[in-house]
């Protein structure tokens, strides 16, 4: 008969977890099992020992751990503070397999915000290691859960090395999670740019979408898209097309009909057709009424991929809504700016109700009108708008402004009220350092009298000046991005 053990008998637990390392390989699993069945102070007391194991043994004692929070995910609730502990602690060879249980756990966990928040490091470190694709799988989610966009170039590039084994079920669904990661990190427009990188309205879009992100993560996200290889977006098309639901993707889909290479015209037109389908208006009402705002904003995200005439007066509607959040109603937003819907954007710029939608509309519209009508639009916006949110009018503005701009901005500057010369100046200062170059030099010879030359010279450090471009010509960190 075998020995009823209590869970509770630390010490006993602790002898039996001692004793697996003197265990013939061939009952080592077994005597795992037989810890992790006592109950959950054992399971405790293995994840703790884990950092002292001996390889052999650690791996089995991972390898079960896996197993059996896969299985009883409801189990490992009470096993998550050790559990994230343990991540930091132990080998790196084993975390791959701990993350991957700490990911089946959280399925089971309401919010698990804050419960993910400090494993970011650990889970990007799976991305680059050599674990197989179900754990990186895994990691990914982890990240999505913790909003890591750090991890967004990584995802990237693991998409691109993995597309010649698609024909795998484990790597399709791989590229499927993964897809759906970079919508919630990343937004419709890195979407868009998976399909064509070289896309100008898109990496305006994404800019757009990025503003509160880091420059380097922008910078080093458009670099790693610039290496996709040839057939890469014929390759996500078919992904699309073999989901079962491709909803999300629609955005990748509109971006393919446009596409050059006409086979993957003809496979998104294809897998188009098949999401058309799906889009019943039971189908988006049911979505748009779900209450997790994750699948509200999926749906409203992916519907500026059809045309206005289709999903113009919802998402205008979506917009409109003051009981949603900013979230959901800025990327209704974007979605109509996607959609080239000017009418709507227009109109909700006019909606007093909250400002921050007002100012992102306009500068949205502003962005769809042509070059000179959209500036004086945008300047407008900027001169009017209180000190809380200049920085979203600052933004569109500056997307919106070339080198050849500056005799209209120092205009602006001259015909001001005081408050208003003040906001010119702060602007100019930013254009100035981002357009700092031969283009900015010639357009200031030309429009501009020396004095005002002079003033704008007196905005940038020294090193900066305009004029001593020639003495600074191998220095490329005068960064320009703007891409019109």
């Amino acid at each position: 008969m075998i020995e009823k053990i209590d869970s509770f008998d630390e010490k006993k637990i602790r002898q039996m977890i001692e004793d697996l390392e003197n265990i013939e390989e061939r009952k080592l699993n077994d005597a795992v099992c037989d810890i992790i069945d006592i109950g959950n102070q054992p399971i405790s007391l293995l994840i703790e020992s884990l950092p002292d194991m001996s390889e052999e043994v650690g791996k089995i004692v991972v390898q079960k751990l896996e197993d059996f929070f896969y299985f009883n995910p409801e189990k490992g609730k009470k096993n998550i503070k050790t559990l994230k502990k343990s991540i930091k602690k132990v080998p790196e060879k084993y975390r791959a397999g701990l993350l991957s249980a700490l990911s089946d756990i959280l399925d089971a966990v309401d919010d698990s915000g804050d419960i993910i928040s400090t494993m970011n490091e650990e889970a990007l470190e799976v991305l680059q290691s050599d674990a197989d694709i179900a754990r990186i799988s895994k990691a990914v989610e982890i990240l999505v859960r913790a909003e890591e966009a750090k991890s967004i170039p990584f995802i990237i590039n693991l998409i691109n090395k993995n597309t010649n084994l698609l024909d795998k079920y484990e790597y399709y669904q791989f590229i499927e999670t993964s897809l759906l990661a970079l919508k919630r990190l990343g937004g419709e427009a890195l979407l868009r740019l998976l399909i064509n990188p070289l896309s100008d309205s898109a990496i305006k879009q994404l800019r757009v979408e990025w503003r509160t992100k880091e420059q380097k993560l922008l910078e080093d996200t458009l670099i790693t898209l610039q290496k996709l290889d040839s057939d890469f977006a014929q390759v996500m098309i078919k992904v699309i097309d073999l989901s079962e639901f491709n909803l999300p993707f629609a955005t990748m889909l509109n971006e393919g009909i446009k596409h050059s290479d006409k086979w993957v015209r003809q496979a998104a037109v294809e897998a188009m057709r098949k999401t058309s389908e799906d889009m019943t208006p039971e189908a988006l009402s049911r979505m748009l009424g779900d209450p997790a705002p994750e699948v509200r904003l999926m749906a409203i995200t992916s519907l500026g991929a059809f045309d206005k005439n289709q999903t113009g007066d919802l998402l205008l509607d979506l917009a409109s809504r003051e009981e949603e959040s900013i979230d959901i109603r800025l990327n209704a937003l974007y979605s109509l700016y996607s959609q080239g819907n000017l009418l709507a954007l227009q109109q909700l710029g006019a909606n007093k109700n909250n400002e921050k939608i007002s100012i992102n509309a306009k500068g949205l519209a502003s962005l769809l009108m042509t070059h000179d009508q959209g500036l004086r639009n945008m300047l407008e916006v900027y001169l009017s708008t209180n000190e809380s949110l200049l920085p979203e009018a600052a933004h569109y503005l500056s997307e919106l402004t070339i080198p050849e701009d500056i005799g209209v901005l120092v205009s602006e500057h001259s015909k001001g009220n005081e408050i208003q010369k003040d906001k010119m100046i702060r602007f100019l200062k930013a254009f100035i350092e981002n357009n700092n170059g031969p283009k900015l030099e010639s357009a200031m010879k030309a429009q501009l009298n020396e004095a005002e030359r002079n003033a704008l010279k007196r905005m940038i450090p020294e090193k900066d000046h305009i004029e001593d471009h020639e003495k600074h010509c191998d220095c490329n960190h005068h960064h320009n991005h703007h891409s019109h």
